[in-house]
This record gives C-alpha cells, sequence and structure tokens, in this order.
C-alpha cells in the first residue's frame, strides 16, 4: 500500500516539473518573439503591464516613436510619449539578458544532437 502511494507521488511530481519545463520554455519563446519582432514592424507592442483587472499601460513603436498607452474596457487612451533612447536601450538590455539565458539551453540541445557549439 505504501509503495501505491510513492508511486503516485513520483508522477506527481514528474507531472509537475514538466509543466513548470513547458511553462518556462512558452514563456521564454514569447519573449524571444517580441524582442527579435520589434524592429520589422510599423506598429508593435513593446512592453505591457497590467495595472488593474481588464486595464494596461502599454508601450507602443509606431514608426520611430515609442507611445505610452492606456487601455481596459474597451478603450485606448495616449498618455504621452518616451524617448526613442530610453526605449531602445532598455531593448538592447533585454536583448543581451534573453541571449544570457538561453545559451545554456541552446548548448544542451547542441549537445544533445552532438553538434559542438
Amino acid at each position: 500500500m505504501a509503495v501505491d502511494w510513492f508511486n503516485y507521488f513520483v508522477v506527481l511530481v514528474v507531472v509537475g516539473l514538466m509543466l513548470l519545463g513547458l511553462y518556462v520554455i512558452v514563456r521564454g519563446l514569447s519573449r524571444g518573439r517580441l524582442l527579435s519582432s520589434t524592429g520589422k514592424r510599423l506598429v508593435t507592442v513593446v512592453e505591457s503591464t497590467p495595472v488593474a483587472q481588464n486595464t494596461a499601460v502599454h508601450v507602443a513603436k509606431v514608426g520611430s516613436r515609442y507611445l505610452l498607452i492606456g487601455g481596459g474596457a474597451g478603450h485606448l487612451t495616449a498618455l504621452g510619449e518616451i524617448p526613442a533612447e530610453e526605449v531602445e536601450q532598455w531593448l538592447i538590455e533585454q536583448r543581451a539578458l534573453f541571449a544570457q539565458q538561453t545559451r545554456p539551453f541552446a548548448a544542451l540541445l547542441a549537445a544533445l544532437r552532438g553538434k559542438p557549439r
């Protein structure tokens, strides 16, 4: 009887670790996609932060300008403009951080495939 509970616990831990791994991978991929596509489109949402339920503040790149936009409950409001230097410096830092975080994962995949990195 004790063995059955131990097996259930092991299976539960394995499933939990798999879900955690998928969550980390999805977050990483979505972040990388956002950072890589910022310069290729005319209008791009660079960053979003929820402020309250159904309300968020967004930084959007429109052409070469960065706008701060408030949105919620079916409407958007332009709050102001952010200097491009500030946002682009932040993007450079985020890209560097993303590259640093994905390096070990990329090296692991290369090792599994048998290709030296």
